[in-house]
């Protein structure tokens, strides 16, 4: 009897602890979902652990991508003509717009024997009729810029006085013996100023008559002895900006007929039977660069 009512007792007490648990929830298939919870990409192991962060478009102006730079084909015509046919011409200098160079620039080029100014393309036929049936020396250069280019202009010249008038308006003179004469050409794009291309004339001349001379080159504690010609440059003030649509023309002024003028020594030549002016024609172009497409020139 007492095992019985001890059986009943510890029967009792664990029905009370099994109903004070609450039931256990129904097992779902579906995954937990956590809201809450961040999105953590997979990264691999070779990167980073964590994610680079890309920052948004800049809202504020940049500077332009740099245009490609034009490729310049220049043709450089020498060609002679009778004496006063371009000197006293003013029909021709009429049609040229000489106003390139400054006031006190083109007193002084003028007065040293040389005039300068621009031609437009569509005048070139009024350079033909000049022209006529005579053949001119011709110089083809091309590339972006181009520094200090020979154009020769008149050879083994026995002996020759020039005088000349520099920027402040002082003469000078001097005297050569066995000496040639030509003129530096260089040219490159004007800074700041699309579609214009600068060109520069320097007329020098270069003495035959090798010598030594004693060169002090700076950095270097001796003097170097060469051996090499004396060559005299002239700031003619040849130094314009040509629009792209245009060409130059170079001619003697009436200066020139003084014989020891840098215009009668660079553009007038005496043969035996008359004497002549040189016009020197300049003619650029400029091309696009595109290696998928053939050349077309921007100026026609």
């Amino acid at each position: 009897m007492r095992l019985r009512i001890g059986r009943f007792i510890v029967l009792w007490i664990l029905g009370l602890v099994v109903g004070c648990q609450s039931p256990s929830p129904p097992v779902s298939s579906e995954p937990v979902r956590q809201e809450d919870s961040p999105f953590i990409p997979y990264v691999p192991s070779t990167q980073n652990a964590f994610p680079e962060v890309t920052e948004a478009f800049p809202d504020s102006p940049r500077d332009a991508p740099p245009d490609l730079k034009l490729i310049y084909s220049v043709e450089i015509w020498q060609i002679l003509l009778p004496r006063d046919s371009i000197s006293s011409d003013e029909s021709f200098w009429k049609r040229v717009n000489e106003g390139l160079l400054d006031l006190s620039a083109y007193t002084i080029l003028f007065k040293n024997g040389v005039r300068v100014g621009a031609l437009p393309l569509r005048e070139l036929s009024l350079i033909q009729q000049q022209v006529d049936e005579r053949k001119g020396n011709l110089t083809r250069l091309a590339g972006i810029s181009g520094k200090a280019i020979e154009i020769p202009i008149r050879n083994d010249i026995p002996q020759q006085t020039l005088f000349y008038f520099n920027r402040t308006g002082q003469l000078i003179g001097r005297w050569y013996d066995r000496c040639e004469n030509l003129f530096y050409f260089s040219f490159e794009p004007t800074p700041r100023r699309q579609n214009y291309l600068r060109i520069i004339l320097t007329p020098a001349v270069r003495g035959l008559n090798k010598r030594l001379r004693y060169v002090a080159t700076p950095g270097r504690a001796e003097d170097e002895i060469q051996y090499k010609a004396e060559e005299v440059q002239y700031d003619a003030n040849l130094n314009v900006d040509l629009p792209l649509n245009s060409v130059l023309v170079v001619g003697p002024s009436t200066e020139a007929r003084d014989q020891m003028t840098i215009g009668s020594a660079f553009l007038i030549q005496n043969t035996p039977s008359e004497q002549l002016e040189r016009l020197i024609v300049i003619i650029p172009r400029a091309f696009r660069p595109n290696p998928s497409a053939p050349q077309q020139a921007l100026n026609p």
